[in-house]
């Protein structure tokens, strides 16, 4: 499998979770600093300080752990899809401007698949559109400022139109063969799938699920290449690089 990392994207994004956290702290330590204070005035402002600080730092915490905390998950989907050839390239972070931008984009003679992903343990359960997380209360109090679940259904289909959007508007192939996939890629995820409009599966399904999309060609290769030249723009892009099938033997 071929590879496309925007480093650029994934850079900017770092730095803005470390921003994130250093207002949040500025904010929790400025509202004790004020608490010294024993006028109504700043008593009001420590609390504003207090409720702001937590924002911001709980916010730049999830950001952290999403683009910080290694294996990330473009890391982790290239160690899980590696074994496909090069007639597939997976483009992380493309550089779509308009609406919510995709992550993961994989390009191959079958189509193009938005790849949403997420990263938590636990029991979820998902019923159409809706999403809920069964963890025990103090479960989720110990990982409040962890990943958060949201509404990846939402997500996966805004980001396939901004997908579709994009090749329009540029007048390049494909937009009419866009798909998506939710992927887990918490090896402690377990999910309960009663129904819903888009494929969801944990990563150890993920290859599997894939595969199942089959090899009945809808792009050529001239139409592949003009497709991933057009995502694989910006800063500091990285690829198309090849994978090699294994992983490579750790020293010992």
């Amino acid at each position: 499998m071929r590879v496309v990392r925007n480093v650029g994207y994934l850079k900017r994004r770092q730095r803005a979770s470390r921003v994130m956290i250093a207002v949040g702290l500025t904010g929790l330590f400025g509202s004790i600093a004020l608490t010294f204070f024993q006028q109504l005035l700043y008593i009001y402002l420590a609390y504003a300080a207090l409720i702001t600080g937590f924002l911001f730092f709980n916010a730049g915490m999830q950001q952290w752990a999403k683009w910080n905390r290694r294996p990330r998950p473009d890391e982790l989907l290239d160690a899980t899809l590696r074994r496909l050839n090069d007639r597939y390239t997976l483009v992380h972070y493309p550089d779509i401007p308009a609406g919510w931008r995709p992550e993961h984009v994989l390009v191959w003679p079958g189509g193009i698949l938005n790849i949403t992903t997420r990263e938590l343990a636990g029991r979820i359960v998902v019923r159409g559109t809706r999403w809920r997380r069964l963890d025990r209360f103090i479960l989720r109090l110990l990982t409040f400022g962890g990943p958060p679940l949201g509404n990846p259904t939402v997500e996966c289909q805004r980001q396939m139109e901004a997908l579709r959007t994009f090749l329009q508007q540029r007048d390049l192939p494909g937009a009419e063969h866009v798909d998506g996939l939710i992927v887990f890629l918490n090896d402690q995820a377990q999910l309960e799938v009663v129904e819903s409009p888009i494929t969801v599966v944990t990563r150890k399904e993920l290859l599997d699920a894939i595969r199942a999309y089959g090899t009945e060609r809808r792009l050529s290769n001239a139409e592949i290449e003009e497709i991933v030249t057009a995502l694989a723009q910006g800063e500091q892009v990285e690829g198309p690089i090849s994978l090699p099938t294994r992983e490579p033997a750790k020293a010992k």
